[in-house]
């Protein structure tokens, strides 16, 4: 039964099931220039900086920092108009006699709502056609006002902001509230806006603020966008905000307790870290010399595809866990914990057991 059983364990080694190639075939398939290029790269001191010196830039918000005005009128802006006369009235409907006797009449009108036109106007009754875009409340105030002389005795102005629509911010995407906001003279900052708007929906690490004003457009993470920072730009009417929501994971495959994916949770995550996640490489089938991590990393060519790339960590080597302290994991990486040799031998002998070991309980039984 012996002789039977040998000569099967070499051939068998390469059926039996596996979680996927030991060190020795992921190293010789990225040897082997017939299939998809692949660079394989030791993980070390030397070459830990290499690795990381591609990683994907967060942004910044600077460039688009500026200042502007935020009590403009303009087109599409509904302005209430309250006129106040003594004396002879336009609109209150007091009368000449009534300011003859000595004791002139008081009172105010106020206007219906007047929203400004298309083209950046309002009429005002017996003021006429006055532009308003580009003014504020009060020099409009004193524009009707100068439409009035000669037609209303002591007459007052008054103009408010009913719906603000020119001094307004967008905010759109992963918020709880979006839409328009208007801006008030407390003059929001990015935050502000974005926890007016009732604050992100996702995770901070896993979300990107993107700004756009004035046709340029910048982004940053909302983890890394500080209150008071040069980044927490102070907004400009038309400024447009987008919450960009996007998941930072990775998976782990091979001899791990569990494949999965697993979020950062943070924006900067260590190999360590991830590994540690993941529970390690499992003690009963792992190689800790063959621990990988696959990725498709940026090519030093501007505009050329990304290429793949193996990196390898010895763990067996105690300067290796220096290494991955510093390795900078990125979204989509692929950690590959390899099976152990001895586990297809050991998988071999546990699947004879499995088919004799009925003969010989028949056997025992049968004395």
């Amino acid at each position: 039964m012996a002789m039977l059983v040998l000569p099967l364990a070499a051939s068998g080694c390469a059926t039996l099931p596996s979680s996927g190639p030991t060190r020795v075939e992921v190293m010789q398939a990225s040897r082997d220039s017939t299939k998809l290029p692949v660079t394989l790269i030791e993980l070390s001191a030397e070459t830990i900086a290499a690795a990381n010196s591609g990683a994907v830039p967060t942004g910044s918000l600077v460039a688009l920092a500026g200042t502007g005005d935020i009590d403009r009128i303009g087109p599409g802006d509904v302005l209430q108009i309250s006129i106040f006369e003594i004396g002879t009235a336009l609109f209150s409907g007091a009368s000449p006699a009534a300011a003859a006797t000595g004791q002139p009449s008081a009172a105010g009108t106020a206007l219906p709502p007047i929203t400004v036109a298309s083209d950046g106007s309002i009429i005002v009754p017996y003021a006429g056609r006055i532009r308003a875009e580009g003014q504020t409340t009060e020099s409009l105030a004193q524009s009707i006002l100068n439409g009035l002389r000669g037609l209303s005795e002591h007459a007052q102005v008054s103009v408010a902001m009913r719906e603000n629509r020119t001094n307004s911010v967008f905010v759109l995407g992963g918020v709880k509230t979006p839409g328009r906001v208007p801006l008030s003279f407390a003059r929001e900052h990015l935050l502000d806006m974005i926890a007016l708007a009732g604050g992100a929906i996702g995770m901070p690490p896993d979300t990107t603020v993107r700004v756009t004003r004035g046709g340029r457009s910048a982004q940053i993470g909302l983890d890394e966008l500080l209150a008071g920072s040069p980044d927490d730009l102070l907004l400009l009417p038309g400024d447009r905000i987008e919450l960009l929501t996007r998941l930072q994971s990775f998976t782990v495959f091979g001899a791990s307790d569990k494949v999965s994916e697993i979020p950062f949770q943070m924006r900067n995550l260590t190999l360590a870290q991830a590994v540690a996640r993941a529970g390690g490489p499992a003690d009963r089938q792992a190689d800790p010399t063959a621990i990988f991590v696959f990725r498709w990393a940026p090519s030093e060519a501007p505009g050329a595809a990304p290429k793949p790339v193996i990196y390898r960590l010895n763990m067996l080597q105690p300067e290796s866990y220096f290494v991955f302290q510093h390795f900078a994991m990125r979204n989509g990486d692929v950690i590959y914990m390899a099976n152990a040799r001895s586990n297809q031998a050991t998988k071999l002998v546990q699947i004879i057991n499995q088919l004799f070991s009925p003969l010989f309980t028949v056997r025992e039984l049968a004395r």
